[in-house]
C-alpha cells in the first residue's frame, strides 16, 4: 500500500536502513592510505614493517597479496632506488615503475587489512598500517532532530531548562520557518526534554520547534530546525 506520497513504505524503510548503514560504517576505524605518498626510502621501511608484522600472524592467514611477492617487490623498490641514485634515466624510470607496482599491492593489502579488521583499531595497528583520524565528536546541539525508526517518524531533543514543568513540541511545513505562530501546528507537550513523533507525511519539509513551561510562563523557544522526513 502506497503512502501519500506514491512511494511504497518498504522502499522508504530500505533508505532509512541503508542511510543508517552507512553512517555506522563511516564511524569505523579505517586505514589511512598515507604511506602513497610517502618518498621512496619512507615507503622502503615501510614496507619492512607491514611484512614483519603481518608474517606469521593467524589474523592474517589468507592474504590478498601474498607476503613474500610484496616483500620480493619491496626489496626491488629498495635495489633500484639506490640504481637510480646516479641519475641514470632508464635506473630512474624502472624505480618509478617499480614504485607504481609496490604502491598498487599495499593499496591491495591495506583492503585486505581493512576487511579482515572491521573497524578493529588494535588489528590495524598490529598489522603495521595507520589509522584513519576519525573527526571529533560533534558537541551536542542545544536543539536536534533525527529521523526515526520508521517511516513518517522523528526523534527531537533539546536543552533541559532548570524548573521546567513541560516542553511544546511544534511543526510547520514549507521552504522557510514561518513567522506567524498561527502556522505552527503543537504536536506534543511532555515532561522530558525529548520527544518522538509520528505521523509525519514522508518526503515532506518540516520544521521543528520546541519551548519551555516555567513558573514563568512559555520560554527558552529554540530556534527552528529543518528535517525532510522520510
Amino acid at each position: 500500500m502506497n503512502n501519500e506520497t506514491g512511494v511504497q513504505p518498504e522502499i522508504i524503510q530500505y533508505i532509512i536502513l541503508t542511510i543508517k548503514k552507512q553512517i555506522e560504517k563511516m564511524k569505523k576505524d579505517r586505514i589511512v592510505l598515507d604511506f602513497i605518498k610517502k618518498p621512496v626510502a619512507q615507503k622502503i621501511e615501510f614496507g619492512k614493517g607491514v611484512i614483519a608484522k603481518m608474517k606469521d600472524n593467524p589474523t592474517f592467514a589468507t592474504p590478498d597479496v601474498i607476503l613474500d611477492n610484496l616483500e620480493t617487490k619491496n626489496e626491488l623498490l629498495e635495489t633500484r632506488s639506490i640504481a637510480a641514485l646516479s641519475g641514470g634515466k632508464e635506473a630512474t624510470a624502472l624505480m618509478h615503475q617499480t614504485q607504481d607496482e609496490w604502491d598498487e599491492m599495499m593499496r591491495k593489502m591495506a583492503k585486505y587489512v581493512d576487511r579482515i579488521a572491521d573497524g578493529n583499531e588494535t588489528i590495524i595497528l598490529n598489522a603495521g598500517f595507520n589509522l584513519a583520524k576519525q573527526p571529533s565528536p560533534a558537541v551536542r546541539p542545544d536543539f536536534s532532530v533525527e529521523l526515526g525508526e520508521k517511516s513518517g517518524s522523528v526523534t527531537i531533543r533539546r536543552q533541559a531548562v532548570e524548573g521546567a514543568k513541560s516542553y511544546i513540541w511544534q511543526h510547520c511545513m514549507g521552504e522557510i520557518p514561518s513567522a506567524h505562530d498561527a502556522d505552527w501546528a503543537t504536536a506534543q507537550v511532555t515532561s522530558k526534554a525529548s520527544v518522538d513523533l509520528t505521523g509525519l507525511s514522508p518526503l515532506t519539509k518540516y520544521w521543528f520547534r520546541s519551548s519551555a513551561v516555567t513558573t514563568a510562563g512559555t520560554n527558552s523557544q529554540t530556534s527552528p530546525v529543518m528535517q525532510v522526513v522520510i
